[in-house]
């Protein structure tokens, strides 16, 4: 319990002590600039927002998919039953169908 206790002091003091070195290294220069507020990206240059590419959703979703996968795998590999050997197949299978269907949708949507 002190070894826990001395290293949460230690992440403390040294976070704060860094702080206190940003606070003082740090120049105070406000102006008009700064003190404004903050947007990313251009102004727009029309009222009618463009479309966007549909594509990047299916891009996102796919890229969730494999991410998941790997962690849902990873935790097969650890269990060394029958039972999640049959679970680790019916997952690769769905993981699969949804991976190919997504493909045919992305295939799709940049064509058109």
């Amino acid at each position: 319990m002190e070894t826990v206790l001395l290293y949460a002091l230690g992440i403390f003091a040294g976070v704060f002590i860094l702080y206190l070195l940003g606070i003082m290294v740090a120049p105070y220069a406000p102006n008009d600039v700064k003190n404004d507020h903050f947007e990313c990206g251009l102004p727009p240059s029309s009222e009618v927002p463009l479309k966007a590419n549909f594509g990047y959703f299916i891009f996102a979703i796919a890229f969730i998919i494999f991410d998941m996968s790997g962690l849902f795998f990873s935790l097969f590999v650890f269990d060394n039953t029958e039972y999640s050997l049959k679970v680790a197949m019916v997952f690769g299978i769905l993981l699969f169908a949804a991976v190919t269907i997504s493909m045919k949708e992305y295939r799709y949507v940049k064509s058109s």
